[in-house]
Formats: structure tokens, sequence, C-alpha cells
């Protein structure tokens, strides 16, 4: 295996980037002198370029740069972008030894010599490493454990693990956001729980100036304000954490790979975006409303507490059977 190409989804947002990086982990894994290339249409770039098992990242604007971007036979083609017919062409016209990606009822799902059922019940992250899947068996939970844990030792200032993290971002707007006073009562209740000596790192972003603001009013000692920190810190924030609580935002799926006991409060079910396992749960408004802010904070304290007697499997020694 010399060259591989991987076509990534034509998505900007930090999420969408974030849920690839262990499909893209495992392929260097499996063949560790290949040359890894991946292919955005997007300014993205930076997020590639810091994972050592990328090793070119390329931008692209259309058809004829996209078909450029694969050099003629190479030995693996990857399509991880599930609606558009373009990359089924291209791997056509190109004809790399092996062609993966997802079948959507397309014109050319015939194209693929391996291929996966696109479900958008699916979380996007485990659907990549099905595709995977179709051609080597892998154990995708400890894929994406490992692939959290090496992009942790990036960090080049390892902070201490936090006992619990919440996430109040979501970056496509206020309709995600459950809001800053609700993560507090729910601290408030989880602390009545667990123990007075029980610390919360809360992880903000650019765009939660206001939520870092009320937080640095409140003078807590139990409250470590993370702000505006890149993936590694992220990840190595997380890693040991004893409990993840996010909204649906890009540093969730940081908080879903590592692989620890998690909560997403979502303002409607969205399967596509979170990760179903026996440790994890997510929250909803009750049926018939999709405003986040009906979300109760004992309710999602229940959810934390569950989860938290749901071993996970890096803990429990059990592995995650073959994806297939």
């Amino acid at each position: 295996m010399q060259d591989i190409v991987v076509y990534l989804r034509s998505r900007a947002k930090f999420g969408d980037q974030v849920v690839s990086f262990p499909a893209l982990y495992q392929l260097k894994q499996w063949w560790p002198q290949a040359k890894l290339r991946v292919v955005v249409q997007h300014d993205v770039a930076s997020y590639y370029r810091q994972l050592p098992w990328v090793d070119e990242c390329v931008q692209v604007q259309g058809l004829c740069d996209a078909l450029r971007a694969i050099p003629k036979r190479a030995d693996l083609a990857v399509c991880l972008h599930h609606t558009s017919e373009r990359y089924g062409l291209i791997s056509l016209l190109r004809q790399p030894r092996a062609r993966l990606g997802f079948r959507n009822g397309r014109l050319f799902d015939f194209a693929w010599t391996h291929a996966w059922p696109k479900n958008i019940n699916e979380y996007i992250g485990l659907a990549n490493l099905y595709l995977l899947n179709t051609y080597r068996p892998l154990q995708a939970e400890t894929i994406v454990r490992r692939c959290f844990e090496e992009i942790a030792a990036l960090a080049p200032e390892r902070r201490p693990s936090a006992d619990i993290v919440l996430i109040p971002g979501g970056g496509d707007g206020d309709f995600k956001r459950w809001g800053i006073n609700n993560f507090v009562a729910l601290a408030d209740l989880l602390k009545a729980r667990l123990g007075g000596g029980t610390r919360f790192s809360f992880v903000l972003g650019p765009a939660e100036s206001a939520e870092q603001a009320m937080l640095q009013a409140l003078m807590r000692p139990d409250f470590d304000l993370v702000s505006g920190r890149p993936i590694p810190e992220l990840a190595a924030l997380m890693l040991d954490a004893r409990l993840v609580v996010a909204n649906d935002c890009g540093p969730s799926h940081i908080g879903q790979g590592v692989c620890v006991p998690y909560v997403g409060v979502f303002n409607e079910s969205n399967p596509e975006w979170f990760w179903d396992r026996p440790y994890a749960a997510n929250v909803c408004p009750p049926p018939g409303l999709s405003d986040i802010q009906a979300v109760p904070p004992r309710q999602v304290a229940d959810a934390c507490f569950r989860v938290l007697r749901a071993p996970p499997v890096y803990l429990s020694g059990q592995q995650d059977a073959d994806a297939a």
C-alpha cells in the first residue's frame, strides 16, 4: 500500500472534522508506510496538518481539482462524503485498486469495491469506521480511544484531568445552547451526590465570552474555565474525566471520542451526532417540544448518574464486536 486518498465531507464545521480523525488514524495504523492524503473543499487544513498520521492535506475547488488530487491507479480511495456523485465518478475514472464509499441510493453507488449503507440514525464517526470495516475487521471503540490518546499526547502541556467536564457551547445558535445557568445548576446537583471535592472544568470557545464572564463573576473555586484551547489540550483534559456533559457542538465529539461517560443535551433527537452506548445518554425536551430550555437540570443529572454506573469498554476489559 503506497497511496491512500481520503475525500472528506464538504463541511467546514469543527465537529465534522473531529469525527473523521479516528478513520484517518486507523488507515495509518494499517499502512504506516503509505502516503495518506486528505482532500477537503473548505479551509480546514489546519485541523489535519496537526495530525501525525496525515501526510498531506489538499484543498480543492471543483471536480477537476478533486480528480487531480488522486494519483491514477492509487492503492486506496475512501470517500466519507455520502451525498455527492462526483466521488464515485472520480473513482471510476482513476480506478484505485480499492474504492470505499457509502451507498446512498445514488447513480454511482456501483463504483465502490467496498461499501457501507448510509444511515442517518448512525453516529457519523462510527459510520466512518463501519465503512473501513468492510475492507478489514476492526474494533471501533478501541480505535477511537487510542486515536484521542495520541492526539492528547501532542499537547505541549497537559492540564490535570478534570472530575467533570461541562461544554456549554453551541456553534449553530441559541437553539442548541442549554444555557450557563442550567449547567451551573447541574454542577450543584452533581456535587451534592458526588461529594464536596468534585471539580468542574468548563470548556469555552470564542463564542462563549458571555458565559465566561458569568462564570468568572461567580468566583467559585470548584470551577475551572478552559477557554480557547487547541484540540490536543482538550483531549488530554477529557481523557481521564469522570464524566463529560455537552451541548451539541464541535468539542462534544472530543468528549464522545475519549470514551468516558457522556451526556449530551439536544434540542431534538439527533442520532447522527450522538454515539449511543451504555455509558452515554442523550437528553431532549419532552415530546412535541424543541426548546432546549425545556430540559430541566434534574433530568440531565439523573442521566449523569445512570451513565456513571456503566463503565466504558476500555475500563470494563471488554472489546466491542467487529462492526460488521
